[in-house]
């Protein structure tokens, strides 16, 4: 039999407080998953995929993207080996490489000096599909593996470097470079920009893709209001927009009859004091502290269609975890079983838009 004395007592109740907190804080989950708690309040454009455990298939998701810092807790586990598709003379690395690292916070391209967001960038998005819990970053699918691609730097890309990246990600053979080991079944393109009507060039890399049931997820853009360009507008890409937490799409967004899907992709705070009010998404990203030494962080600051791009990927990579042979043509069929309306927009009359959702209809 145990005798606790008074400081043994107090130490103790410290210990059981200091546990309680842990398993709270260990259960917080960012807004735009939902809920553990049936009984709790979500954000109205919650995608609802707390409770959904990922199943027995391991799903790589290629980012495309700035490239991903490695190191970072909430990424631990996560990463393949990636590839740096920059092919410009102006690379600082002297071309094509087996490093899909970002450039240097420094990092420029003539007079053009790369921003810091445009480094944390891919990592960012990497951590809302495949972050691992820690620090409060939790990916849309924890199990998912993320090969990362380097596209974009502190020097514009090409378009045979978009073309060839996907086409590598895929498992498609690319002249110079060796075969990818982990082939990816969803390629995630957090930027727009391109062509207003889809190229024959990058039409034929998507149908390619999907001849091996790869699913291609792109960003409408954050281009207030604007028709869809590439690649988001080639047939068989899905196409994402931005909502609010309270399901409204954002000002910011595209604006297009053919955007596919809407996710939450963060903005200006909402009225109130709702949990979701910040509206913003939590991502894994990196900071430079007062010594000038960069150091990883974790925080709300996601905001655009390039945040609400990887929630889909995500989601995607969760549902082909449980059903590996789904091609993204049979989940566009059945795209009415995840989604529900978005808030009519009168900046879009003609716009039937969907929110992406997991409900207990879905079919997993």
């Amino acid at each position: 039999m145990f005798v606790f004395s008074r400081l043994d007592r107090a130490f103790f109740s410290v210990i059981v407080w200091a546990m309680a907190s842990f398993v709270a804080n260990a259960q917080e989950l960012p807004w735009h998953l939902g809920s553990l708690s049936p009984s709790a309040a979500v954000a109205p454009s919650a995608i609802n995929t707390a409770s959904v455990k990922p199943g027995p298939y391991e799903v790589v998701v290629a980012v495309i993207d700035s490239g991903v810092v490695a190191g970072h807790p909430s990424l631990e586990g996560r990463l393949l080996p990636g590839y740096d598709m920059s092919s410009s003379l102006a690379n600082g690395r002297g071309g094509r490489s087996a490093d899909a690292s970002p450039d240097t916070r420094d990092a420029t391209c003539g007079a053009h000096v790369a921003s810091a967001a445009s480094r944390t960038h891919g990592t960012e998005v990497a951590s809302l599909i495949a972050g691992n819990g820690q620090a409060g970053v939790l990916g849309v699918n924890p199990s998912a593996k993320i090969l990362p691609i380097r596209l974009f730097g502190a020097c514009p890309t090409t378009r045979a470097d978009l073309l060839d990246a996907m086409t590598w990600a895929g498992g498609f053979p690319v002249s110079g470079l060796p075969i990818n080991l982990h082939p990816a079944r969803v390629i995630n393109l957090s930027f727009s920009g391109g062509q207003r009507a889809c190229g024959p060039d990058l039409q034929r890399v998507v149908d390619r893709l999907a001849t091996r049931s790869i699913f291609v997820v792109a960003a409408v853009g954050n281009t207030y209001g604007a028709k869809l360009t590439e690649p988001a507008n080639c047939e068989g890409v899905i196409s994402v927009g931005a909502v609010d937490a309270e399901n409204n799409i954002e000002a910011y967004s595209a604006l297009d009859a053919r955007t596919v899907i809407y996710a939450p992709g963060g903005g200006k705070d909402l009225s109130g004091n709702s949990p979701w009010h910040d509206n913003k998404l939590k991502v894994a990203s990196f900071d430079v502290n007062l010594m000038g030494n960069e150091k990883h962080i974790a925080a709300a600051r996601g905001v655009g269609t390039s945040y609400a791009a990887p929630l889909v990927s995500g989601f995607v990579s969760l549902v082909l975890s449980q059903r590996s042979n789904m091609s993204p043509a049979e989940f566009l069929r059945e795209l009415s079983k995840y989604s529900r309306p978005v808030n009519v927009s009168y900046r879009c009359p003609d716009c039937v838009a969907r929110g992406l959702v997991m409900t207990s209809t879905s079919p997993l």
